[in-house]
């Protein structure tokens, strides 16, 4: 029995990486019948394996060999991705929606628009003519902006709306070059870009629908937004502009509180651009990326905080070798900021075109993604990454990838005369399937574990019988 567990212990250091087509957990392997004698999990035994989980008193405690935070084998590839660039993304429910440069998603048409659902893509109908540059969610409607004079083979001036089932304007829709930005408050739409009427109204780069007609906010903007991001009972809105409303000076990033617009701080300068790409809050802090590299006066490089007062700096930021780097998008899960741009370096180590803040320091994803990142969205514990790429984690993916952004469980096992149990934490892994294998010699051959899982909210397990041949387990999501 100590030889048998001696060698668990071994194997269990190994992790398998299927080559970009699911992400594993730990990998385990056992010799039946020889390892323990309990049925239930005796903790005298169990330094061998990992699981830091308690359990209703079923699973005891226990320490955790973890996996690396993040490792190129949290990547996933989207089926086989999309024919070219992606610019914007947005989740509704299980579904994932992208938008961009592409005509074809998972080998079959779409017109510069698709849909994931978690297995395959499809097309929104006929999709548009041209470019689509940004996506909002609001209920069962998907809103599309970009570059498009047509939806559906009907006309929709650079704005459109996805029911579910067809494509419809809105009103008379945007005259001007593009719809740059959506968000969403309530009942209304903001639509950012550049542009100067939307409907029958003069608007200057920005513009509110209330369902059933356009508006203007203000004056405007005297230059492109890129960027619209909706917090409280405020809108903020990034771009390379310098005028807002009747606000002088505002620099390429404003707040408006349903009547004004206002300067934060002195904004951003630096560069030639000094443009504002993406926005995302945290707690009471506004995080802005996009290419400057002085926020409010201070040294920030392409990404900073405000804080309500005071513009700050996220460590040293981003970086890149023999030119400027940009940040062209950000999102939150949990506690932490993501950042995708063209940078290679954050917080002075490598990372490639992505990495996160988690309030003290810079981490990259991996061995991130092979060129520039163009939109970012979270959907429970995955963060989804659209852009120009054609790798993520070292594997494929056309321009559209998933990051797993918890660390990887850990699958252990437990055996009992003709019986064993594997079991692994419960929480994040939902999608996760449970697969076996006599070998691990190429090509393996994995086949789906079907007997019910149990689930306790912490702990989930599956009980089934013992071979008397080796066998190799893995937890996969597909």
């Amino acid at each position: 029995m100590e030889r048998t567990l001696r060698s668990i212990k071994e194997r269990q250091s190994l992790f398998l990486n299927d080559g970009g087509r699911g992400r594993c957990a730990r990998l385990l392997a056992f010799v039946p019948h020889q390892f323990v004698k309990s049925r239930r999990p005796n903790p005298k035994m169990l330094p061998a394996i990992s699981l830091a989980t308690l359990a209703m008193g079923l699973f005891p405690a226990l320490s955790l060999s973890a996996a690396p935070a993040f490792t190129d084998a949290n990547w996933t590839k989207l089926g086989s991705g999309l024919n070219n660039t992606v610019l914007a993304l947005a989740v509704s429910g299980t579904d994932v929606y992208a938008g961009g440069k592409f005509t074809t998603a998972g080998g079959s048409g779409a017109g510069y628009i698709a849909k994931w659902n978690g297995t395959n893509w499809s097309a929104l109908g006929s999709g548009m003519d041209g470019y689509v540059c940004a996506l909002a969610v609001s209920g069962s409607n998907l809103y599309a902006g970009g570059q498009f004079a047509n939806a559906g083979g009907n006309p929709a001036s650079r704005i459109a709306r996805w029911d579910g089932n067809s494509w419809s304007a809105l009103g008379t829709g945007m005259s001007g070059y593009y719809v740059k930005a959506l968000a969403v408050s309530g009942t209304n739409l903001y639509a950012g870009g550049n542009f100067t009427t939307a409907g029958f109204s003069t608007v200057h780069s920005i513009a509110k629908w209330n369902g059933s007609s356009w508006s203007a906010l203000s004056l405007g903007m005297n230059n492109t937004v890129y960027g619209l991001l909706v917090s409280g009972s405020d809108l903020y809105a990034g771009g390379d502009f310098t005028t807002a409303g009747t606000t002088t000076m505002v620099n390429s990033i404003a707040k408006w509180n349903a009547s004004n617009w206002a300067a934060l701080g002195s904004g951003m300068s630096g560069t030639d651009l000094n443009s504002v790409y993406g926005l995302a809050v945290i707690g009471t802090n506004l995080y802005a990326g996009g290419l400057f590299s002085n926020a409010g006066g201070a040294g920030t490089g392409s990404i900073a905080r405000w804080n309500g007062t005071s513009w700050s700096a996220l460590g040293s930021g981003v970086a890149a070798t023999n030119y400027y780097p940009s940040v062209n998008a950000v999102a939150v899960w949990g506690a932490n900021l993501y950042a995708g741009g063209d940078f290679t370096r954050a917080g002075g180590s490598p990372a490639n075109r992505i990495a996160r803040w988690d309030g003290s320091g810079w981490t990259p994803l991996g061995s991130g993604v092979n060129s520039t990142v163009r939109a970012l969205a979270v959907s429970g514990a995955d963060l989804y990454v659209g852009g120009d790429f054609t790798a993520a984690g070292n594997q494929p993916a056309s321009f559209i990838a998933r990051a797993y952004l918890p660390a990887l469980p850990a699958l252990s096992v437990l055996g009992s005369g003709s019986e064993v149990t594997l079991y692994w934490p419960s929480t994040n892994t939902a999608g996760f399937h449970l697969e076996q294998t006599g070998t691990l010699a190429a090509p393996a051959s994995w086949v789906s574990i079907s007997p019910p899982v149990m689930d306790d909210g912490t702990v989930a397990w599956v009980t089934i019988p013992c071979t008397n041949s080796l066998q190799f387990f893995r937890l996969r999501r597909p």
